[in-house]
């Protein structure tokens, strides 16, 4: 197995032209993206993932993710510091949360990473890249983080859920916070369990996994029903989703997903950097009970296409010859 990367750039460069190697150091790490989320501050972050090694599909949506997420997330100058955003750290962060200069700044710091990743053997296949973009209490400033490891290649075709925690606050956020908050769901999902679904308990409604975006497809109306976008992460993969639905002409409905409706439903999925389109199975209730779905030719559809659709999107991060 490869060692995993960790790349760091500490401050922006004071120009577009710098050499990237003056500001970003590069080490190896048996860290995986989980625990260097939970090792540094809370911040915006992004998972991302190679198509042929040498590229980031809609690296600018994730891009512009970082900057959306850093818009709304106000950091505290020091750890000692009310939650008011102080003048010191609008200024640091100021550059991160310009679409343009992040852009390019990621660039630098992604490549770098895969670079060093790759390296390692010319064998390896694809990766996953999480960034963290977050403000250091001890410093005083900015610090952005990009880690590498293998991308885990899913060998089901299906998955088995489980209904299990409730909606989180400031949901349209990336915010590593996150990843603390939902490591006490992780641990009530058994072995064979892919992923967690987010019950308003009031309602029924389901919101989405813990990673990922859930969608249902309700078999009696031909329509894909999925949470209202602002209640949500927009994730990448939803948004292709969207665009294939759109394309191929199959309604959608923002609606949350309703488990009183679960036997209209043909079936489900949910999709995330990692799963692409991943169909749903099971489903074990809150009563322990389960719900098991068939396969689905509109779903087999929908996740070829995205497939396809997500091929396209890719943006080069390295040349050919840097790896």
């Amino acid at each position: 197995m490869p060692r995993h990367i960790l790349a760091v750039r500490k401050h922006p460069s004071t120009t577009l032209s710098d050499s990237p190697s003056d500001n970003i150091s590069v080490s190896y790490t048996d860290n995986s993206a989980k625990t260097v989320l939970l090792d540094y501050p809370p911040g915006a972050y992004t998972a991302m993932r190679t198509f042929d090694r040498v590229g980031i599909m809609d690296f600018s949506g994730h891009v512009a993710r970082l900057v959306n997420s850093l818009s709304h997330i106000h950091f505290p100058e020091s750890e000692q510091a009310d939650t008011a955003e102080a003048a010191t750290v609008r200024k640091g962060l100021a550059p991160y949360r310009d679409p343009e200069t992040l852009k390019v700044e990621m660039a630098e710091l992604v490549g770098a990473a895969l670079k060093a990743y790759y390296k390692q053997s010319k064998d390896l296949d694809e990766a996953k890249v999480t960034v963290l973009c977050t403000w250091n209490t001890q410093s005083n400033e900015p610090l952005v983080i990009a880690q590498v490891e293998p991308l885990k290649i899913l060998t089901e075709r299906r998955c088995k859920v489980k209904v299990h925690g409730s909606p989180r606050q400031h949901a349209t956020t990336k915010d590593s916070q996150w990843v603390r908050d939902r490591s006490a769901l992780e641990a009530g999902l058994s072995k064979d369990m892919n992923e967690a679904l987010l019950l308003d308990d009031a309602s029924q409604d389901l919101y989405e996994g813990l990673s990922s975006n859930l969608f249902a497809f309700d078999g009696t109306r031909q329509t894909i029903v999925t949470a209202p976008l602002d209640s949500v992460v927009n994730g990448t993969i939803l948004k292709v989703v969207l665009a294939v639905c759109e394309e191929q002409k199959i309604p959608i409905e923002f609606k949350f997903p309703n488990l009183k409706n679960l036997d209209e439903w043909e079936g489900a999925f949910i999709t995330s950097t990692s799963r692409l389109v991943l169909p749903i199975e099971t489903i074990v209730l809150p009563d322990g009970s389960e719900k098991s779905f068939g396969e689905s030719k509109v779903i087999d559809l929908i996740r070829t296409l995205v497939l396809q659709e997500c091929q396209k999107r890719v943006e080069a991060i390295l040349m050919d010859n840097d790896i």
